[in-house]
């Protein structure tokens, strides 16, 4: 008699354990789920945090532009500003959508206190990435963005860069024939109204 209700009792606990909804397999899939996440720096939402810092803020907004002869300056509104910005934004969530694309390398420099995390590739039009990571809080100091296609003898490289709480600027130089052509840049820089 003892020993069927020490069976029973053995019997109910294995069946209370197997309808016990945490198993061992979630826990393991949630780790792998975060070790491929982390490999890569989401840069567009690096992006998205900077555009929507500047917009919930009253910043003075300028606009450089150098067309290889003449540098222009303005003022420009949150929504150009905005709409400028979404060009390197763009470029962010293509590679985030395409990091198989890309090899990553990571190098810290003592020098600048930092972390740089290059993604380079060989086959996509983004030729490389380097993020910019500050050795003490792992948030962006600096991303730098580099296209480069070919169209028939025309070459296009376009370079954007971003620094953190500062500006973002665009460059594009065009070579046809291995001559330049065409060197053009853009900078927007904000800054509070106040200094």
């Amino acid at each position: 008699m003892k020993i069927s209700f020490s069976v029973s009792i053995i019997f109910i606990l294995v069946i209370i354990a197997c309808k016990n909804p945490k198993s061992s397999y979630n826990v393991s899939a949630n780790n792998s789920t975060v070790g491929d996440t982390a490999k890569y720096y989401n840069i567009a939402r690096f992006i998205e945090d900077e555009m929507k810092y500047v917009d919930l803020r009253n910043f003075t907004i300028i606009e450089r532009k150098f067309n290889g002869l003449d540098t222009v300056n303005r003022i420009i509104s949150k929504d150009e500003f905005l709409t400028a910005a979404s060009m390197i934004l763009a470029q962010a969530k293509w590679f985030m959508e395409n990091k198989e694309l890309f090899n990553e390398t990571v190098f810290q420099d003592l020098g600048t206190e930092s972390f740089t995390i290059n993604y380079s590739s060989k086959t996509a039009a983004i030729k490389s990435i380097d993020l910019l990571l500050n050795e003490q809080t792992n948030l962006p100091k600096r991303l730098f963005i580099r296209l480069s296609k070919q169209i028939g003898d025309t070459a296009v490289t376009e370079q954007f860069s971003w620094t953190s709480n500062k500006q973002f600027m665009f460059g594009r130089s065009v070579k046809v024939s291995n001559q330049f052509y065409k060197n053009s840049s853009s900078s927007i820089s904000w800054k509070n109204q106040d200094q």
